[in-house]
Protein backbone atom coordinates (compact mmCIF):
# COMPACT_ATOMS: atom_id res chain seq x y z
CA UNK A 1 0.00 0.00 0.00
CA UNK A 2 1.76 3.40 -1.36
CA UNK A 3 2.43 5.97 1.62
CA UNK A 4 -0.34 8.11 0.80
CA UNK A 5 -2.70 4.92 0.55
CA UNK A 6 -1.68 4.56 4.60
CA UNK A 7 -1.69 8.45 5.17
CA UNK A 8 -5.84 8.35 4.21
CA UNK A 9 -6.10 5.55 6.04
CA UNK A 10 -4.95 6.46 9.14
CA UNK A 11 -6.56 9.62 8.69
CA UNK A 12 -9.90 7.73 8.28
CA UNK A 13 -9.35 6.18 11.47
CA UNK A 14 -8.57 9.52 13.16
CA UNK A 15 -11.58 10.89 12.05
CA UNK A 16 -13.85 8.08 12.95
CA UNK A 17 -11.90 7.98 16.24
CA UNK A 18 -12.78 11.65 17.01
CA UNK A 19 -16.79 11.44 15.64
CA UNK A 20 -17.05 8.51 17.97
CA UNK A 21 -15.46 9.77 21.33
CA UNK A 22 -12.76 7.33 21.40
CA UNK A 23 -10.10 9.22 22.35
CA UNK A 24 -8.21 10.69 25.16
CA UNK A 25 -8.70 14.25 26.53
CA UNK A 26 -5.18 15.16 25.43
CA UNK A 27 -6.10 13.32 21.78
CA UNK A 28 -9.01 14.70 21.22
CA UNK A 29 -7.44 18.45 21.81
CA UNK A 30 -5.00 17.52 19.10
CA UNK A 31 -7.50 15.79 16.56
CA UNK A 32 -9.71 19.14 17.51
CA UNK A 33 -6.46 21.54 16.55
CA UNK A 34 -5.96 19.29 13.68
CA UNK A 35 -9.68 20.03 12.15
CA UNK A 36 -8.83 23.61 12.35
CA UNK A 37 -6.06 24.11 10.25
CA UNK A 38 -6.62 20.66 7.79
CA UNK A 39 -9.18 21.38 5.96
CA UNK A 40 -8.77 17.72 4.26
CA UNK A 41 -9.16 16.09 7.39
CA UNK A 42 -11.90 18.50 8.62
CA UNK A 43 -14.11 17.26 5.57
CA UNK A 44 -13.12 13.23 6.70
CA UNK A 45 -14.28 14.28 10.51
CA UNK A 46 -17.72 15.64 8.87
CA UNK A 47 -18.15 12.82 6.86
CA UNK A 48 -17.62 10.60 9.99
CA UNK A 49 -20.12 12.48 11.98
CA UNK A 50 -22.28 12.75 9.55
CA UNK A 51 -22.11 8.33 8.84
CA UNK A 52 -22.54 8.21 12.76
CA UNK A 53 -25.85 10.21 12.89
CA UNK A 54 -26.82 7.81 9.36
CA UNK A 55 -26.32 5.38 12.07
CA UNK A 56 -28.86 6.54 14.63
CA UNK A 57 -31.68 7.13 11.94
CA UNK A 58 -34.96 4.81 12.85
CA UNK A 59 -37.46 5.73 10.49
CA UNK A 60 -35.74 5.13 6.77
CA UNK A 61 -38.08 4.15 4.24
CA UNK A 62 -37.85 1.30 2.54
CA UNK A 63 -34.89 0.74 0.42
CA UNK A 64 -35.58 0.12 -3.24
CA UNK A 65 -34.08 -3.55 -4.37
CA UNK A 66 -31.16 -2.30 -6.64
CA UNK A 67 -30.08 0.28 -3.40
CA UNK A 68 -30.61 -2.82 -1.17
CA UNK A 69 -27.82 -5.20 -3.91
CA UNK A 70 -25.48 -2.56 -3.89
CA UNK A 71 -24.95 -1.79 -0.36
CA UNK A 72 -24.65 -5.88 0.20
CA UNK A 73 -22.05 -5.64 -2.94
CA UNK A 74 -20.03 -2.52 -1.46
CA UNK A 75 -20.14 -4.48 1.69
CA UNK A 76 -18.66 -8.01 0.63
CA UNK A 77 -16.42 -6.24 -1.19
CA UNK A 78 -15.14 -4.64 1.94
CA UNK A 79 -14.87 -7.81 3.72
CA UNK A 80 -13.24 -9.45 1.11
CA UNK A 81 -10.34 -6.11 1.18
CA UNK A 82 -10.07 -6.54 4.88
CA UNK A 83 -9.73 -10.54 4.61
CA UNK A 84 -6.76 -9.89 2.07
CA UNK A 85 -5.38 -6.84 3.97
CA UNK A 86 -5.37 -9.03 6.77
CA UNK A 87 -3.71 -11.96 5.07
CA UNK A 88 -0.74 -9.81 4.22
CA UNK A 89 -0.72 -8.39 7.41
CA UNK A 90 -0.38 -11.71 8.84
CA UNK A 91 2.43 -12.86 6.40
CA UNK A 92 4.56 -9.88 6.77
CA UNK A 93 4.37 -9.35 10.12
CA UNK A 94 2.60 -6.06 10.15
CA UNK A 95 -0.38 -5.42 12.84
CA UNK A 96 -3.37 -3.95 10.90
CA UNK A 97 -5.27 -1.57 13.04
CA UNK A 98 -9.12 -2.58 13.56
CA UNK A 99 -10.47 0.62 12.94
CA UNK A 100 -13.09 0.74 9.70
CA UNK A 101 -12.38 3.25 6.95
CA UNK A 102 -14.88 5.78 6.18
CA UNK A 103 -15.75 3.37 3.00
CA UNK A 104 -16.33 0.65 5.13
CA UNK A 105 -18.42 2.63 7.92
CA UNK A 106 -20.46 4.01 5.08
CA UNK A 107 -21.29 0.93 3.70
CA UNK A 108 -22.36 -0.63 7.10
CA UNK A 109 -24.36 2.65 7.93
CA UNK A 110 -26.20 2.02 4.34
CA UNK A 111 -26.76 -1.81 5.74
CA UNK A 112 -28.09 -0.39 8.86
CA UNK A 113 -30.49 1.33 7.14
CA UNK A 114 -31.90 -1.37 4.57
CA UNK A 115 -32.25 -2.98 7.99
CA UNK A 116 -34.19 -0.62 9.52
CA UNK A 117 -36.59 0.55 6.48
CA UNK A 118 -37.19 -3.17 6.16
CA UNK A 119 -37.98 -3.98 9.65
CA UNK A 120 -39.77 -1.39 11.34
CA UNK A 121 -43.28 -1.63 9.42
CA UNK A 122 -43.15 -5.13 10.37
CA UNK A 123 -42.20 -3.58 14.01
CA UNK A 124 -44.68 -0.76 13.53
CA UNK A 125 -47.50 -3.22 12.36
CA UNK A 126 -47.34 -5.79 15.39
CA UNK A 127 -47.29 -2.95 17.80
CA UNK A 128 -50.17 -1.40 16.14
CA UNK A 129 -51.97 -4.69 15.74
CA UNK A 130 -51.27 -5.41 19.56
CA UNK A 131 -52.94 -2.15 20.60
CA UNK A 132 -55.59 -2.97 18.46
CA UNK A 133 -56.25 -6.38 20.09
CA UNK A 134 -56.10 -4.71 23.35
CA UNK A 135 -59.12 -2.46 22.62
CA UNK A 136 -60.89 -5.62 21.82
CA UNK A 137 -59.67 -7.17 24.93
CA UNK A 138 -60.96 -4.24 27.09
CA UNK A 139 -63.96 -4.00 25.10
CA UNK A 140 -65.12 -7.66 26.51
CA UNK A 141 -63.86 -6.25 30.18
CA UNK A 142 -66.31 -3.60 29.75
CA UNK A 143 -69.29 -6.25 28.08
CA UNK A 144 -68.50 -7.91 31.91
CA UNK A 145 -69.09 -4.81 33.63
CA UNK A 146 -72.13 -4.19 31.71
CA UNK A 147 -73.03 -8.33 32.55
CA UNK A 148 -72.44 -7.21 36.15
CA UNK A 149 -74.10 -4.30 36.33
CA UNK A 150 -77.69 -6.47 35.28
CA UNK A 151 -76.99 -9.06 37.29
CA UNK A 152 -78.10 -6.23 39.81
CA UNK A 153 -80.41 -4.24 37.72
CA UNK A 154 -83.28 -6.61 37.01
CA UNK A 155 -81.13 -7.64 33.58
CA UNK A 156 -81.07 -3.94 32.70
CA UNK A 157 -78.38 -2.44 31.04
CA UNK A 158 -77.39 1.24 31.70
CA UNK A 159 -79.66 3.78 30.93
CA UNK A 160 -80.73 7.38 31.71
CA UNK A 161 -84.27 8.48 31.65
CA UNK A 162 -84.31 11.03 29.34
CA UNK A 163 -86.05 11.20 26.71
CA UNK A 164 -86.74 14.62 25.99
CA UNK A 165 -83.02 15.24 26.47
CA UNK A 166 -80.71 15.55 23.53
CA UNK A 167 -77.24 14.45 23.14
CA UNK A 168 -75.44 17.12 21.35
CA UNK A 169 -74.95 20.03 22.27
CA UNK A 170 -77.30 23.66 21.32
CA UNK A 171 -80.48 21.56 20.53
CA UNK A 172 -83.30 24.68 20.28
CA UNK A 173 -85.06 23.77 23.46
CA UNK A 174 -83.55 20.63 24.77
CA UNK A 175 -81.39 19.85 28.07
CA UNK A 176 -78.41 18.02 26.79
CA UNK A 177 -77.20 14.94 28.63
CA UNK A 178 -74.20 13.21 27.41
CA UNK A 179 -74.75 9.48 26.93
CA UNK A 180 -71.61 8.34 28.40
CA UNK A 181 -72.95 9.06 32.13
CA UNK A 182 -74.32 5.76 31.60
CA UNK A 183 -70.91 4.18 30.91
CA UNK A 184 -69.85 6.37 33.92
CA UNK A 185 -72.74 4.32 35.87
CA UNK A 186 -69.83 0.91 35.77
CA UNK A 187 -67.18 3.42 37.09
CA UNK A 188 -69.36 4.47 39.97
CA UNK A 189 -70.58 0.95 40.67
CA UNK A 190 -67.28 -0.60 41.15
CA UNK A 191 -68.28 -2.78 37.92
CA UNK A 192 -65.43 -1.42 35.76
CA UNK A 193 -62.26 0.06 36.56
CA UNK A 194 -61.89 3.59 34.50
CA UNK A 195 -58.72 2.84 32.49
CA UNK A 196 -61.11 0.22 30.60
CA UNK A 197 -62.48 3.18 29.37
CA UNK A 198 -59.75 4.75 27.28
CA UNK A 199 -58.09 2.85 24.03
CA UNK A 200 -54.89 1.75 24.24
CA UNK A 201 -54.41 3.39 20.68
CA UNK A 202 -56.18 6.24 20.56
CA UNK A 203 -52.95 8.13 22.39
CA UNK A 204 -55.38 9.43 25.72
CA UNK A 205 -53.82 11.16 28.24
CA UNK A 206 -54.89 10.64 31.18
CA UNK A 207 -55.10 7.08 33.44
CA UNK A 208 -57.77 7.79 35.48
CA UNK A 209 -56.27 6.91 38.64
CA UNK A 210 -56.71 9.40 41.08
CA UNK A 211 -60.32 10.63 40.33
CA UNK A 212 -62.89 11.07 43.09
CA UNK A 213 -65.63 8.87 41.66
CA UNK A 214 -67.99 9.68 44.61
CA UNK A 215 -70.52 12.65 43.96
CA UNK A 216 -69.72 12.74 39.84
CA UNK A 217 -72.68 11.56 37.43
CA UNK A 218 -70.35 11.21 34.40
CA UNK A 219 -66.59 11.01 33.36
CA UNK A 220 -64.50 14.31 34.33
CA UNK A 221 -63.70 14.88 30.58
CA UNK A 222 -63.81 13.38 27.47
CA UNK A 223 -60.31 12.53 28.11
CA UNK A 224 -61.05 9.43 30.08
CA UNK A 225 -63.52 7.68 27.75
CA UNK A 226 -62.52 6.88 23.94
CA UNK A 227 -65.54 4.51 23.70
CA UNK A 228 -69.31 5.26 22.24
CA UNK A 229 -72.06 3.18 24.01
CA UNK A 230 -75.90 2.30 22.84
CA UNK A 231 -78.57 5.50 22.82
CA UNK A 232 -79.46 4.89 26.22
CA UNK A 233 -81.70 8.21 27.11
CA UNK A 234 -84.67 6.22 26.96
CA UNK A 235 -87.36 4.57 29.32
CA UNK A 236 -87.15 1.33 27.19
CA UNK A 237 -83.32 0.15 28.64
CA UNK A 238 -81.82 -2.65 26.90
CA UNK A 239 -81.90 -6.06 28.90
CA UNK A 240 -78.94 -8.30 28.62
CA UNK A 241 -81.25 -11.72 27.77
CA UNK A 242 -81.91 -9.52 24.83
CA UNK A 243 -85.78 -9.61 25.13
CA UNK A 244 -87.79 -8.22 22.81
CA UNK A 245 -85.11 -9.18 20.42
CA UNK A 246 -85.59 -11.44 17.49
CA UNK A 247 -84.05 -14.76 18.04
CA UNK A 248 -80.13 -14.83 17.82
CA UNK A 249 -79.83 -10.76 17.25
CA UNK A 250 -78.09 -10.27 20.10
CA UNK A 251 -74.87 -11.54 18.25
CA UNK A 252 -75.02 -8.70 16.24
CA UNK A 253 -76.94 -6.43 18.24
CA UNK A 254 -73.44 -3.90 18.53
CA UNK A 255 -73.87 -2.05 21.94
CA UNK A 256 -70.43 -0.45 22.36
CA UNK A 257 -67.53 0.80 20.05
CA UNK A 258 -64.39 3.07 19.76
CA UNK A 259 -65.49 6.75 19.64
CA UNK A 260 -67.62 7.17 16.59
CA UNK A 261 -66.18 9.30 13.87
CA UNK A 262 -69.68 10.77 13.03
CA UNK A 263 -70.05 13.16 15.98
CA UNK A 264 -67.02 14.92 16.79
CA UNK A 265 -66.49 17.70 19.63
CA UNK A 266 -70.37 17.44 20.23
CA UNK A 267 -71.39 18.61 16.64
CA UNK A 268 -73.01 16.61 13.85
CA UNK A 269 -70.60 16.66 10.74
CA UNK A 270 -72.43 15.79 7.63
CA UNK A 271 -69.06 15.54 5.65
CA UNK A 272 -68.58 12.35 8.23
CA UNK A 273 -71.57 11.01 7.56
CA UNK A 274 -70.43 7.89 5.52
CA UNK A 275 -67.46 7.66 7.78
CA UNK A 276 -67.10 3.83 8.31
CA UNK A 277 -64.55 3.74 11.04
CA UNK A 278 -63.55 5.08 14.61
CA UNK A 279 -60.71 7.78 14.58
CA UNK A 280 -59.18 5.29 17.42
CA UNK A 281 -57.03 3.25 15.36
CA UNK A 282 -56.43 5.38 12.69
CA UNK A 283 -58.35 3.93 9.91
CA UNK A 284 -57.48 0.54 10.61
CA UNK A 285 -60.24 -1.09 12.50
CA UNK A 286 -62.31 -1.06 15.58
CA UNK A 287 -63.37 -2.89 18.30
CA UNK A 288 -67.22 -3.30 19.02
CA UNK A 289 -68.88 -5.06 21.50
CA UNK A 290 -72.19 -7.20 21.07
CA UNK A 291 -75.28 -7.83 23.13
CA UNK A 292 -74.51 -11.49 23.33
CA UNK A 293 -70.72 -9.63 25.23
CA UNK A 294 -68.72 -11.14 22.05
CA UNK A 295 -65.90 -8.76 21.34
CA UNK A 296 -64.70 -8.10 17.52
CA UNK A 297 -62.38 -6.30 15.66
CA UNK A 298 -64.05 -5.26 12.40
CA UNK A 299 -63.49 -2.60 9.32
CA UNK A 300 -66.95 -2.18 8.54
CA UNK A 301 -69.63 -0.02 10.09
CA UNK A 302 -72.41 -2.33 8.49
CA UNK A 303 -72.42 -5.24 11.30
CA UNK A 304 -74.95 -4.49 13.44
CA UNK A 305 -78.49 -7.08 12.97
CA UNK A 306 -78.71 -7.18 9.16
CA UNK A 307 -75.87 -5.16 8.20
CA UNK A 308 -77.22 -2.19 10.58
CA UNK A 309 -74.45 0.85 10.34
CA UNK A 310 -73.80 1.25 14.11
CA UNK A 311 -72.72 4.51 13.76
CA UNK A 312 -76.01 5.90 12.53
CA UNK A 313 -80.10 5.93 13.14
CA UNK A 314 -81.42 3.74 10.51
CA UNK A 315 -83.16 6.14 7.71
CA UNK A 316 -81.79 9.23 9.33
CA UNK A 317 -78.63 11.28 7.27
CA UNK A 318 -78.89 14.26 9.28
CA UNK A 319 -78.75 15.15 13.05
CA UNK A 320 -79.71 17.36 15.64
CA UNK A 321 -78.95 15.30 18.74
CA UNK A 322 -83.11 14.25 19.48
CA UNK A 323 -82.73 11.35 17.21
CA UNK A 324 -83.26 7.99 18.64
CA UNK A 325 -83.12 4.40 17.37
CA UNK A 326 -85.82 3.51 14.46
CA UNK A 327 -86.81 0.33 16.14
CA UNK A 328 -85.21 -2.11 19.07
CA UNK A 329 -82.41 -3.89 16.75
CA UNK A 330 -81.11 -0.56 15.90
CA UNK A 331 -77.64 -0.06 16.63
CA UNK A 332 -76.97 4.01 17.11
CA UNK A 333 -73.82 4.52 19.24
CA UNK A 334 -73.88 7.78 20.57
CA UNK A 335 -70.64 10.21 21.28
CA UNK A 336 -68.56 9.11 24.14
CA UNK A 337 -68.63 12.22 25.83
CA UNK A 338 -70.09 16.05 25.88
CA UNK A 339 -68.07 18.50 27.22
CA UNK A 340 -70.15 21.02 29.43
CA UNK A 341 -73.51 19.46 28.45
Amino acid sequence: MSDSANRKRTDDELAIDLAAGQCTADQRELLEQRVGADSEFARRVAKAKSLFGLLDRYDAPAPSPLVIQRTLAAVASAARTRMLLDREAARTGRTSHPTFTLKELGAMAALLVIGVGLLLPSFQNARHQAQDYACQSQAGQIGGGLARFAADSDGQLPFTRADQAAWLMNAPGRVTISNSRNLWALIHGGYAPMYLFQCPAANSSAAGQGVQVSGLIDFPSGHYIDYSYQHSLTSQPLRISGEGLPAGAAASMAILADRTPVFMDGKFDPARLNWALSPNHAGRDQAVLFLDLHAALVTSANVGVNHDNIWLAQGVDSYRGIEKPAQATDSFLLPSFLENP
